[in-house]
């Protein structure tokens, strides 16, 4: 390990139950809306045992994030963000960067685009609850093949699991059972191999072994609220093809959802946490909650504030103002009120 390099630790017991010096009651009287849908979550689960997955915009923890945690300490780095995690069965974020033994270039020189996270980030991610991370992004060959290849076993050491990759031509999907109801994740990146052909082909043919089909796709033009073209077509070929729902990341801020042939598409969540401090957008991100049912899946949707490399549940007016992010004029305007009153939708 470098000299001066501290370690990433597992987020401690007293952290969880004191969320720091916030304080608990302090922070459910600020953010109680999300607090009671969060707490609404949890007894639902608890009486009729949905599949409750959470999931998150881009996760990297190399350059300004690293060096926060260096002198403050990890837990430090989510911390308040903690009651995201209460509740589910699974975590599943973008993993924007590897995992090596190599030495950061990012946190010395900001303008250098290449990210990795020290081997120790791995289990501090199981520590935090993560299940799956997506490796279909434009960072995950930022130190080549044995750079993927390493954050692969990394990650498969720490018990997590991992799909995609950047040239969209290896391990595009994984799964993972829940009280008997199998979840698959596809990976889709759209920079480097663009075609969506291959990947209607993919969910069509694994359909039939997924009772509950996730695609994922990293696409669209960074800092753009809408979506392009291009993301549309690909988000309607995997509902098409058989997705259930699909999860956009990459344009590290939150874009309109949609809502296509009754299924939900969120093309962006923007981040989850990274040291982008140049706009409101790129420090208020989004994270979601998928409660699947043998009748319908719910969405709660949970703002997140990134402050100086801390992330927290977002306050009032962050709250409403991310989630209006959420709403264009082609929402079903019952899904825009429910969102904008609840936090939350369900559909059949």
């Amino acid at each position: 390990m470098r000299k001066g390099h501290r370690p990433l630790l597992a987020i401690s017991f007293l952290s969880i139950v004191g969320l720091g010096a916030y304080g608990y009651a302090q922070y459910e009287r600020a953010v109680a809306p999300t607090i009671l849908s969060l707490h609404a979550f949890t007894k639902t689960a608890t009486t009729t045992k949905p599949v409750a997955i959470l999931f998150t915009g881009d996760l990297m923890l190399d350059r300004g994030v690293a060096l926060h945690a260096q002198t403050h300490g990890d837990d430090v780095l989510f911390s308040r963000a903690k009651p995201l995690f209460l509740g589910v069965d699974a975590v599943v974020p973008n993993l924007e960067g590897t995992i090596t033994d190599q030495p950061s270039v990012s946190s010395s020189d900001h303008s250098t685009l290449r990210f990795t996270f020290d081997p120790r980030v791995a289990p501090f991610l199981k520590n935090l609850g993560v299940t799956a991370v997506s490796l279909s992004n434009n960072h995950t060959f930022d130190f080549g093949e044995a750079g993927y290849e390493s954050t692969k076993e990394y990650l498969r050491q720490a018990g997590i699991l991992s799909f995609g990759s950047p040239h969209n031509d290896d391990e595009l999907v994984t799964s993972f059972t829940v009280r008997g109801t199998s979840v698959c994740l596809v990976g889709y990146e759209e920079f480097v191999q663009p075609d969506v052909a291959p990947f209607e082909a993919l969910i069509t043919r694994v359909r039939p072994s997924c009772d509950l089909l996730i695609a994922t796709m990293h696409a669209g033009t960074e800092y753009e609220s809408g979506y392009t073209a291009h993301q549309q077509v690909v988000a309607h070929a995997f509902i098409d093809a058989g997705a259930d729902m699909v999860i956009g990341t990459h344009p590290h801020v939150v874009e309109p959802l949609e809502i296509y042939k009754g299924k939900a598409i969120f093309y962006s969540l923007g981040n989850f946490m990274f040291d982008q401090d140049f706009s409101y957008e790129t420090t208020h991100g989004l994270a979601v909650r998928a409660e699947r049912s043998a009748t319908s899946t719910r969405y709660t949707l949970i703002p997140v504030t990134i402050r100086h490399q801390e992330a927290s549940l977002s306050e009032e007016p962050d709250r409403t103002k991310t989630l209006s992010a959420l709403i264009d004029s082609s929402l079903p305007s019952d899904v825009a009120s429910a969102i904008l009153v609840k936090g939350s939708f369900t559909l059949p």
